[in-house]
């Protein structure tokens, strides 16, 4: 049983790194594409919020993935096991949301 909603940049970062670890850059990226533009991380919020994440255990920095160029600036974050089963904890009541409110509006 999952508590609250979380926030959305949490959920949409969690959501980024489902297919593969990324960097704080192609993390952006992927939030922005996925949300038609709709969703910007700016750079405090994307960190704070891996900060956050990575305490709760839902993601962790990892080394440069395989086919990556190598590049010390870049951190690399992947999602946890634990954060997977949150991001389908959170999917499903979302899922759940919007059956209910198309069952309402039509």
């Amino acid at each position: 049983m999952i508590g609250r909603p979380m926030k959305p940049q949490w959920y949409h970062i969690l959501l980024a790194l489902a297919d593969k670890p990324l960097h704080g850059f192609g993390i952006q990226r992927a939030v922005l594409d996925a949300t038609a533009g709709h969703m910007t991380l700016w750079p405090a919020m994307l960190y704070r919020s891996l900060a956050t994440l990575e305490d709760e255990g839902m993601v962790e920095q990892v080394g440069t993935p395989p086919g990556e160029a190598e590049d010390e600036r870049r951190q690399y974050y992947a999602l946890t096991g634990p954060g997977r089963a949150r991001l389908k904890e959170e999917t499903d009541m979302l899922a759940e949301w919007v059956r209910a409110a198309r069952n309402a509006v039509t």
